[in-house]
């Protein structure tokens, strides 16, 4: 396998969600060719073996770590979503229902979200807090 530790632990300590995806992926692929070979034909283990020399060595638990650093951006950057989805007129419990939840821990994560912000420009703020006013009716 590539081996390549210095790729793997940029990749988690970075920002960069594409990075940290690959990370997961790579375990996930490398987990999968090793079970096919374990149980395959030669043919089978022949490409598994091709295959994992091509891929990163990932370790389960930075697997892992990579996980929830992609969950944790993933979940950071969710507001901004959920504001462009009720500018465009998503209802809280459509928002909700999207996301799996109810259209009141829809909002209130929104809320939170806001409320979290030290964004210096207060239009930008307005334009958050904006989509909170109507909540009531949807």
């Amino acid at each position: 396998m590539n081996g390549d530790a210095a790729s793997v632990e940029q990749a988690l300590n970075s920002g960069d969600i594409h990075a940290l995806l690959k990370v997961w992926e790579d375990f996930n692929r490398g987990e999968t060719w090793r079970e096919a070979s374990a149980s395959g034909s030669d043919q089978v283990r022949a490409s598994a073996a091709h295959f994992l020399a091509e891929v990163s060595e990932v370790a389960a638990l930075e697997a892992l770590r990579a996980n929830a650093k992609a969950v944790e951006l993933l979940t950071a950057r969710r507001w901004y979503v959920i504001k462009s989805a009720r500018e465009a007129g998503a209802t809280w419990a459509q928002i909700g229902e999207a996301l799996g939840i109810t259209k009141e821990a829809a909002h209130d994560f929104y809320s939170r979200k806001i409320e979290e912000q030290e964004e210096p420009d207060p239009h930008h703020v307005a334009a958050a807090r904006a989509v909170l006013e109507d909540a009531k009716e949807n």
